[in-house]
């Protein structure tokens, strides 16, 4: 009798997110931010909640430093949070693009990739392909590809030999090699996603990549290889996301959430409020 696909349980560890947007797990705790409530929050596995950065962007999307630091997009800029709590500027990204950028992921050697659509979505623009840029160790900024239909979630193999990001517009996970200097090259797709629509993304320990399939479900694709063609085949649908009672059930508790021990009110790199 062949097996079918199986589920783990799920159990709710916080309620009330309006918005949440760049999952992240480091040391022991789930990092996500909502957008609505302009918040970065950390939860353990006992439902046990904190705010620890408040931060009025959006985007408002972050990773981190392989040093623990805390990195986030902030407009047309990364800020860092530093060990002590104060805030600095790691990069002005304002020459590289009139617009404000959206999804941040740092690789293991301090490379930190960035995107922008290329087009003001909000303002109802025409498309226009989007790019990536990097911010390596030293701080120096440029754009290492371009061409990207609607940049959306990224993630890094852990080897730091790949860069995966969602096309949103493109339907399909596109895959890059990162090269010495941080660049990237060898452009290829690593998934060809059918009707997907991919949003945020991340790996597992098989390397598959997770992602959202905005508004419907969460998916699993696997590639055949670093180098080979997608395999459409192996893309199983392990958990589908019912975004209406999500909604639903948002709405319904108000945005209530539970008592936060510590937090960060963001300041801008001068020391002024912001």
């Amino acid at each position: 009798m062949p097996l079918k696909d199986s589920v783990p349980e799920v159990r709710t560890l916080m309620t009330g997110l309006m918005f949440g947007e760049s999952p992240r797990w480091r040391d022991g705790r789930f990092w996500v931010s909502d957008w609505v409530a302009h918040e970065i929050i950390a939860v353990d596995l006992e439902g046990k909640s904190e705010v620890v950065v408040r931060e009025p962007s959006i985007p408002l999307c972050f990773d981190f430093l392989p040093d623990g630091r805390l990195v986030i997009m902030s407009g047309r800029r990364i800020l860092r949070l530093e060990l002590d709590g104060s805030w600095a500027i790691h990069a002005d990204l304002t020459g590289l693009s009139e617009l404000g950028w959206n999804e941040i992921v740092v690789d293991g050697r301090a490379n930190a990739y960035v995107n922008t659509a290329g087009f003001d979505l909000m303002a109802g623009a025409d498309f226009v392909p989007g790019t990536i840029a990097v911010v390596t160790a030293d701080g120096s900024a440029r754009q290492v590809a371009d061409g990207i239909a609607f940049p959306n979630g990224m993630a890094v193999t852990p080897d730091n030999s790949t860069l995966i990001v969602a096309e949103s517009y493109g339907r399909k996970l596109t895959a890059f090699d990162i090269e010495a200097d941080g660049g990237l090259s060898n452009r290829r797709v690593w998934a060809d996603l059918g009707d997907g629509v991919p949003d945020g993304i991340c790996l597992d320990a098989e390397n598959a990549v997770w992602y959202a399939d905005v508004p419907r479900q969460a998916l699993r694709a696997r590639s055949r290889g670093r180098r080979g063609p997608a395999d459409d085949q192996s893309r199983s649908r392990l958990l589908r996301l019912h975004a209406r009672r999500q909604r639903q059930e948002n709405a319904a508790s108000g945005g209530d959430r539970m008592a936060w021990s510590r937090r960060h009110d963001r300041r801008t790199a001068d020391g002024s409020g912001g």
